[in-house]
């Protein structure tokens, strides 16, 4: 019989709260938030429905675009809605793909590859034209924000519609080419994990170089001790320390631009 060493349990144990704290995470997918309305977006392609989270009162409120993770419109995405919706903001999330939520990695990455900019932004434009019909965001300014596979579309949706108040893209692919940064009007801010495999720290500064180069106003952070996806509380990529400070520097950015 093969005998297990300290390491070996040590790792197995690991594996287990890593899983643990994964299912925490995707349990979304099964459970139903029902304190926002579900509303209809209409596009030429079919459309798709969203979900929206209201500030308090009834008063006029900026409004914010979010677009959501690889994994789908899970819980987690709606309440990162609420808590900016908490700020004063009406949130409305585009469902990109269409009622249908990761629960793993590969069907994420699965479900990833089916989205295409066209179809894309034609569903983040109806969500835009949703908001400029309700009587509360009908004269207020509008921004984006995205994470992950959000980040990257957050960043182009910005670089084709000049009339956006405000983009934050979360460890989203940077765009390093300073001509294909030229259309940008938006002011930008990025947040990256300084231990991103993926988007290295190298890829962030040649981003920030080609803003700055092209002339365009953005505030880039990369935090230490982080990785991609640090703001996915219930993952172990999740860093507390990290999240808070991007949160923190994001509502100051929109407080700014926004209000």
């Amino acid at each position: 019989m093969r005998r297990w060493t300290l390491f070996g349990w040590f790792m197995l144990a690991v594996a287990i709260v890593c899983s643990a704290a994964y299912a925490a995470s995707t349990r979304s997918a099964r459970t139903p938030v029902g304190d926002a309305p579900a509303i209809r977006l209409d596009t030429p392609e079919g459309g798709t429905t969203a979900y929206v989270a209201l500030p308090s009162g009834n008063g006029p409120a900026p409004s914010m675009v979010m677009v959501h993770e690889w994994w789908g419109l899970n819980d987690q995405i709606k309440s990162l809605a609420r808590r900016l919706a908490q700020q004063g903001y009406v949130v409305i999330v585009p469902d990109l793909y269409h009622g249908k939520v990761a629960a793993q990695p590969e069907e994420a990455h699965e479900l990833m590859r089916g989205l295409e900019d066209t179809r894309v932004f034609d569903e983040m434009d109806a969500a835009r034209h949703w908001l400029a019909a309700q009587p509360r965001t009908a004269k207020s300014k509008t921004g984006v924000i995205g994470f992950c596979v959000g980040g990257g579309i957050t960043l182009r949706y910005a670089l084709r519609t000049p009339d956006l108040a405000a983009a934050v893209m979360f460890y989203g692919p940077p765009e390093t080419d300073p001509a294909k940064l030229a259309p940008l009007t938006a002011p930008l801010m990025g947040h990256f994990g300084a231990d991103d495999e993926g988007i290295t720290p190298d890829r962030v500064n040649a981003f920030q170089a080609a803003l700055e180069s092209s002339g365009k106003s953005a505030s880039i952070y990369e935090y230490k001790g982080a990785g991609h996806a640090f703001m996915h509380d219930g993952l172990p990529s999740y860093r507390a320390d990290a999240a808070r400070l991007a949160w923190a520097r994001t509502l100051d950015f929109l407080q700014k631009n926004l209000k």
